[in-house]
């Protein structure tokens, strides 16, 4: 099994690495301290500073031959798409009143999917969509909505 304390920082040289990936969800992904699987069958342990969440294609190992990277997994999210600056603004006050994570995608809002959610947004007046997306928490994004209202 390989430990993993830090995420990998320094490059090595140029030359092409074998790429392997672990696959999680935003859950997962909020998690120092778990056993998981690669893709090619590495098996791996995190045992990371409390507090780190893994970000997509952080390096979580790397050899001569091989590194392995962080993927995200595609998970059930609300999507929100607002006309208006002042909409988008709304959106996420409720969201933020709700006290559930929020991500953005160009123009979207994205939330992931809870059936108690589904209520909320039904009460609120939002239309929305429920797809399959990876999904990121803003606070590990920097956003500024693109709209010229």
């Amino acid at each position: 099994m390989i430990i993993v304390e830090n995420i990998v920082k320094a490059e090595i040289d140029k030359k092409p690495l074998k790429r392997d990936a672990v696959a999680l969800d935003w859950e997962n992904r909020q998690k120092s301290r778990q056993r998981l699987f690669t893709k090619a069958g590495r098996q791996i342990g995190l045992a990371l500073p409390t507090g780190t969440i893994l970000n997509l294609g952080d390096v979580l190992y790397r050899d001569a031959q091989v590194q392995i990277v962080v993927e995200g997994v595609p998970e059930r999210v609300f999507v929100l798409r607002p006309e208006t600056r002042e909409e988008f603004g709304l959106m996420c006050h409720q969201i933020g009143n709700l006290h559930r994570p929020v991500g953005f995608q160009e123009e979207l809002v994205l939330i992931p999917y809870e059936p108690v959610l589904e209520n909320q947004l039904n009460r609120l007046g939002y239309a929305y969509t429920v797809e399959e997306r990876i999904f990121t928490h803003a606070a590990r994004q920097s956003y500024l909505p693109p709209h010229d209202h």
